[in-house]
């Protein structure tokens, strides 16, 4: 199953309508956890007691779709841990295939989320970016998420990655993932350093310029 590419994502976030995007980013600076979807419909994340983050998905589920829960934590290497600071904010994009439809909202590294899906196949991102930028997609983008092969909460692991970070590519797991009966459904993002990338755009408007490009050939 062919995956979405980021850039893709990224391309849909520019149709959304400026005036809700820039409340999105103002309030995402202001660390009040906002999601938005491509309507520009707008919701904030609930924590429970326990502190996980429940990522409300209300305004984009028809009351007649099944849902099933997706519990998400993400795997810091060292190279990421360092990147992370007041000026930072971490972001996860959910693109359901079958509608075409996004939802972008705002974590926290340390913290675990929760989100009801209704069945479908899902690409699942994560993205550091810098929160002083003007508008969303004028920040730099600092690291990439992406689901992981297996669970990946292991310590020992973070010392494999500091010294090899070109094997990291291998415990990605890029193909959409597919929701349906059967839950509950747990996934693992890795974020990367882009320098660890070669040649990944550094800018919500290079990778934009980029998906135009593909889409031309």
């Amino acid at each position: 199953m062919e995956s979405i590419a980021v850039g893709k994502c990224i391309h849909l976030v520019s149709r959304i309508e400026d005036k809700a995007l820039d409340r999105f980013w103002k309030d995402t600076a202001a660390g009040k956890y906002p999601i938005i979807d491509l309507q520009g419909n707008m919701g904030y994340s609930l924590s429970d007691q326990d502190g996980m983050l429940f990522v409300r998905n209300d305004f984009a589920v028809s009351a007649y779709e099944v849902c099933e829960f997706v519990f998400g934590s993400f795997f810091l290497p060292d190279t990421v841990q360092e990147l992370l600071s007041e000026d930072k904010v971490l972001l996860l994009m959910v693109y359901r295939k079958k509608t075409r439809n996004l939802l972008l909202s705002e974590l926290d590294a340390d913290t675990r989320y929760m989100i009801d899906l209704p069945h479908g196949l899902y690409s699942f991102f994560a993205l550091i970016l810098d929160a002083g930028a003007r508008k969303l997609l004028d920040s730099t983008i600092y690291a990439v998420g992406f689901p992981c092969k297996g669970n990946l909460n292991r310590p020992e692991l973070e010392k494999f990655f500091l010294e090899h970070p070109a094997d990291i590519m291998e415990f990605l797991d890029l193909s959409p993932v597919d929701i349906k009966i059967g839950g509950l459904f747990y996934l693992n993002l890795i974020l990367i350093d882009v320098r660890m990338i070669p040649d990944c755009p550094t800018f919500f408007s290079e990778l934009l310029q980029e998906d135009e490009v593909s889409q031309s050939l």
